[in-house]
């Protein structure tokens, strides 16, 4: 069955829920920014820390610093964090970062930390849609916020891109985009904007475009993104050649991470955890010792690699998945299989299976008939 644990990679995920402003479309756990606050959950994450190393019975490949907004960290803070860690030599160290931030002083400090990746809260090169999603930078800012970052030493920047907004287009959308081949990103994700019913956005559902004209957009970064030499490595992320994320990489492939901080999912050793999405209950965690938080009892390790693998353009490998679960992929199966091949939506070359191109978009309908 399960073979070759230690041989996987291992990541940690650290979460930092604090937000100056709550975006209206955000469905992450965030809470509103107070100085004394975030210094205690500071000290938290450094106490749950220290319950987690001795886990740690390999190097790191790779530490994302995620939430929120973890870039409210100090550099001495994600040092600190950071500097007991056992990385491995190349080790990929992410911080997310809001762009309102950057200025350069603040990129001073941040070049002493170890981090050597940066994820860019861009959202759109317009401000109008800016405004729409809540966000206080200005598009006019983002290059030479770039150019500061770049001109400090940080060459591995990834930027965030959200289409599918009330009245977009494909037009409006080629025009974000062009915007953003303009900058120097080695990486793009880029996000449809889904609405939750019980969001402050919910009553503009119904001005969302309709399913073909997201499709079309969808399809226009792929094809853009791709003439302009970023490979999409996943249903929503597109690097440039070495540029792939390595953290999330280690998500979709089914590989370890721990995690620390409030509402912060991780999956080690064949188990899915998430800490309590609730401040009071994650000090009670930690307080009580506990490394990892309650096991989640919808898991289903199959299918969740199943899913995962299928997101990658690099497919879903069957002699791998053999070993992983000690049987045959296609059994119990076969019809479904069959089924999602003849519509075109399933592709399998040699141990490869993967999703076509037209699946991409569909993927969650398609994976749900294969799970």
């Amino acid at each position: 069955m399960e073979q070759d644990l230690q041989a996987r990679a291992l990541g940690l995920y650290i979460h930092i829920p604090w937000c100056l402003t709550r975006c209206p479309y955000c469905n992450f756990y965030a809470l509103p920014y107070s100085k004394a606050a975030f210094e205690d959950y500071y000290a938290l994450i450094l106490m749950h820390k220290a319950l987690v190393l001795p886990m740690l019975d390999q190097p790191l490949t790779s530490v994302y610093f995620g939430g929120g907004t973890p870039s409210l960290l100090s550099s001495e803070m994600i040092t600190e964090i950071i500097e007991d860690l056992p990385l491995a030599d190349d080790a990929e160290i992410t911080l997310e970062v809001n762009p309102i931030q950057i200025t350069s002083p603040w990129v001073a400090k941040l070049h002493k930390s170890p981090i050597n990746r940066l994820s860019l809260g861009i959202q759109s090169m317009f401000d109008d849609e800016l405004i729409y999603l809540g966000r206080k930078h200005h598009a006019k800012e983002i290059p030479e916020k770039l150019r500061i970052l770049i001109d400090s030493g940080f060459e591995n920047i990834s930027g965030d891109l959200i289409y599918g907004l009330p009245h977009s287009s494909v037009d409006t959308l080629k025009k974000n985009l062009d915007k953003f081949l303009s900058l120097p990103l080695t990486h793009l994700s880029c996000y449809l904007l889904e609405l939750d019913q019980e969001g402050k956005l919910a009553a503009d559902r119904k001005l969302l475009p309709e399913d073909e004209k997201l499709e079309a957009q969808y399809k226009l970064i792929r094809h853009t993104l791709n003439d302009a030499g970023y490979r999409q490595y996943e249903i929503s992320n597109f690097a440039l050649p070495g540029r792939e994320s390595r953290h999330n990489l280690l998500y979709w492939k089914g590989d370890d991470f721990l995690a620390l901080g409030a509402s912060a999912s991780g999956y080690f050793r064949g188990i899915r955890y998430q800490n309590p999405p609730d401040l009071s209950a994650y000090r009670l965690q930690v307080n009580s010792g506990k490394a990892l938080g309650d096991e989640d009892p919808a898991q289903n390790e199959e299918s969740d690699y199943i899913m995962m693998r299928l997101r990658l353009t690099a497919g879903l490998n069957l002699r791998e998945f053999r070993a992983r679960f000690g049987k045959d992929f296609f059994a119990n199966r076969e019809d479904h299989l069959r089924r999602m091949m003849q519509l075109g939506f399933l592709l399998k070359e040699g141990d490869i299976l993967r999703l076509s191109s037209k699946a991409l978009f569909i993927s969650n309908a398609v994976i749900g008939e294969i799970l």
